[in-house]
């Protein structure tokens, strides 16, 4: 584990801003006002990184434990912005929300000295998502704000239809929809087969059966001029499963077969993993107790017998839709059991194993998981509090 050294408070081009005394490895956000940090970015000429966050945001904790602490993050970030933070439930940070139409979180804002929002992104995401929207941000041009005034002025070229999709899928569901419906019905065939193409094809292809995954599985080979084989595979394979759950919805069960086998000659991990959360999700979905027994029981002992996190989430799909079924019950208890047993510090661990004691009546070992899993929302959100508190009560309350 790296050693964190604490920096001393700093001034920040005049007193009244200061530096967070905080690790010298994270993004050093500045105390005061927001109108503070703006004066700030006018006497320096940067734009203010604003990070919209709740106490109960997982994702913001996420972010800031995982990505905020990369190096070429925090270089970045303390390089080139005035970084602020603020709780969007608390004091100046309710006007903010309301200011900048904030609705989910975590939000990412780039604004100007004048409080003008040039660049907006959000959500739990990788560093190389978070440095490339962060690099858009400081590009004139190229910022949402520039974007959806090329667009609204007509500009309908691949290049901008692509950039701005790509930006409003983490901010704006709606105007997303409508830009990637647009790039998608334009673009032509040939017209893939190009850099920006593969672009296209990574960010926007669904299924098999549309337009663009359908055209990268024709052209698999032509790709490898634009993007390295991993990359290629792993788009290929998330089009194959999101093609296999509508096949499960759809209950074209004969396809979902064909294609499962095809599916498990593949013998990476990834890949056998992915062939037994489809296979669980087809037996849950179509209420065949044998089938998931069979699968899920193999599966614990094998694949995922020193995995609690797919344990744990195998856990609690099946007993959300076991309707009751006593044998799913149970083998959603075994697998919570033995999730807790290898990782008893993960609160969702201990949660999921509450919750399967509750659905089976085991009022004695739920309340020791629940009480387990409410020390560990210590270190959570007070969303999450509340919920392992809720837990507790209700075991408590079993007959």
């Amino acid at each position: 584990m790296s050693v964190f050294k604490h920096v001393p408070v700093m001034l920040l081009l005049f007193s009244s801003i200061t530096i967070s005394a905080q690790e010298n490895n994270s993004i050093q956000f500045t105390n005061g006002s927001f109108n503070e940090a703006l004066q700030a970015a006018a006497k320096s000429g940067k734009l203010v990184f604003v990070d919209c966050y709740t106490s109960w945001c997982a994702p913001c904790k996420w972010m800031e434990k995982n990505v905020f602490v990369n190096d070429t993050i925090h270089q970045y970030f303390n390089k080139q912005f005035i970084n602020f933070k603020v709780d969007m439930e608390k004091g100046e940070g309710v006007s903010l929300r309301e200011r900048y139409k904030v609705t989910s979180f975590p939000t990412y804002l780039f604004v100007d000295a004048k409080g003008n929002q040039v660049h907006r992104t959000g959500s739990r995401m990788s560093v190389q998502d978070f440095i490339t929207e962060a690099r858009r941000a400081n590009e004139p041009g190229n910022t949402l704000a520039d974007m959806e005034k090329k667009f609204n002025s007509g500009d309908r070229s691949l290049k901008l239809l692509t950039d701005y999709a790509i930006v409003l899928q983490r901010v704006n569901g709606g105007q997303f929809d409508k830009v990637r419906n647009e790039l998608i019905s334009k673009v032509k065939e040939e017209e893939l087969n190009t850099a920006l193409g593969w672009t296209i094809i990574k960010n926007f292809a669904r299924d098999e059966e549309d337009k663009l995954g359908s055209y990268l599985i024709r052209h698999r080979q032509q790709f490898n001029a634009f993007a390295d084989e991993a990359s290629i595979q792993t788009k290929l394979n998330q089009l194959a499963s999101s093609t296999m759950y509508g096949l499960i919805r759809q209950k074209r069960n004969a396809e979902f077969f064909d294609k499962l086998t095809m599916m498990l000659r593949d013998t990476s991990y990834a890949a056998q993993r992915n062939a037994v959360m489809l296979q669980i999700e087809y037996y849950l979905t179509n209420k065949n107790a044998e089938g998931f027994l069979a699968v899920a029981r193999t599966a614990q002992a094998g694949a995922f017998r020193n995995n609690p996190a797919d344990l744990s989430f195998v856990a609690r799909r099946a007993g959300y839709q076991a309707n009751g079924d006593t044998a799913i019950l149970k083998q959603a208890y075994e697998m919570a059991r033995l999730a807790a047993q290898l990782e008893p510090e993960e609160y969702s661990n201990q949660g999921t194993l509450a919750e399967s004691c509750y659905a089976l009546g085991l009022k004695e070992e739920g309340l020791k998981a629940a009480r387990k899993a409410r020390l560990l929302a210590d270190l959570e959100t007070s969303k999450i509090q509340k919920i392992a508190q809720a837990l507790v009560d209700k075991l408590e309350k079993l007959n």
